[in-house]
């Protein structure tokens, strides 16, 4: 019996909200999953390892300081809804993470630096006593040196913790986590095999930095870095002097500021020892790349 043109109406509507549904469930399932993380070498992290199921929001963005950092409006307003937070450690953290809790009792909190063998004291780190047991060190305990994301050794100690946290935030992407986490660890691999045939054979030659960011990096691969800055703060005159003289006992060739820190002392010395002056960002968005280029420039000056 023929149907009526009612009937057929009818059936196409039905079909017609359905398809419309199941194109809003596909859409919802494949937004991506909001979470934070305190900088950007952070975000590079992430992004390798989530891909297009994450959405990273770093909370230190380009040209901004994370030693005077204080969140913006619209952040706390992200944070308000994010899935997670990937801390690493820095000393803003400690007050804004308990801010980001009490505006979102659901966001997950992960300490990617834990299990990180923590550099504490001083600003001269070296590999001198490599064979020696190093002692470890509470991640956010005052003190510890929190450059924790400048060598790929420890790269690939938060890559496993990154993994961990976004697994257990988005179970669905389990498969995809593993595979990226996996070739991302691989080229870590790589890059720090690179490092260490760079630097074979050059075992405590000295580099000069501003603001001591790279001594993770100088552990890794058996270096000295020696920085200008004392606690954040330009050095006195004195101190100029003593790191005049020890430059030139040790034959420093380049000084290596960062873009966030005044270029005053590094040129006063520079000038005093004949040295120049690069730039070398520890906060750079484009990790990999970055990383790369410094470890060439610090090659260059130890020759």
């Amino acid at each position: 019996m023929p149907q009526s043109s009612g009937g057929v109406f009818m059936k196409r509507v039905l079909f017609s909200a359905l398809a419309v549904l199941l194109l809003l469930a596909s859409v919802a399932a494949a937004e991506p999953v909001s979470v934070f993380v305190s900088i950007l070498p952070q975000k590079y992290f992430v992004e390798q390892i989530g891909g297009e199921r994450v959405d990273v929001s770093a909370m230190v963005e380009k040209g901004r300081d994370p030693h005077v950092f204080e969140p913006l409006p619209a952040q706390m307003e992200g944070l308000s809804k994010a899935k997670a937070y990937f801390a690493v450690g820095l000393p803003f953290e400690e007050s804004l993470l308990p801010r980001a809790a009490s505006l979102n009792p659901g966001l997950k909190i992960y300490h990617i630096d834990e299990g990180i063998d923590k550099i504490t004291g001083g600003h001269e780190h070296h590999d001198e006593h490599k064979d020696e047991k190093h002692e470890h060190h509470d991640p956010h305990r005052e003190g510890a040196d929190p450059h924790v994301w400048n060598s790929p050794r420890e790269a690939i100690l938060m890559a496993g913790k990154i993994v961990e946290g976004l697994t257990a935030i988005d179970p669905d992407g389990r498969e995809e986590y593993a595979r990226r986490h996996a070739d991302f660890v691989e080229r870590l691999k790589t890059l720090d095999a690179e490092f260490a045939g760079m630097f074979r054979g050059r075992q405590g030659a000295t580099f000069l930095v501003f603001h001591p960011a790279w001594a993770y990096f100088a552990r890794s691969y058996g270096l000295v870095e020696v920085a200008i800055e004392t606690e954040g703060k330009e050095p006195k005159a004195a101190d100029l002097a003593n790191i005049i003289s020890e430059a030139k006992e040790r034959g420093v060739k380049a000084i290596f500021i960062s873009p966030q820190f005044s270029k005053r002392s590094a040129e006063i010395v520079a000038q005093a020892i004949g040295a120049s002056v690069t730039t070398a960002d520890p906060l750079a968005a484009e990790w990999e790349e970055n990383l790369r280029a410094v470890a060439k420039a610090i090659a260059e000056a130890a020759k």
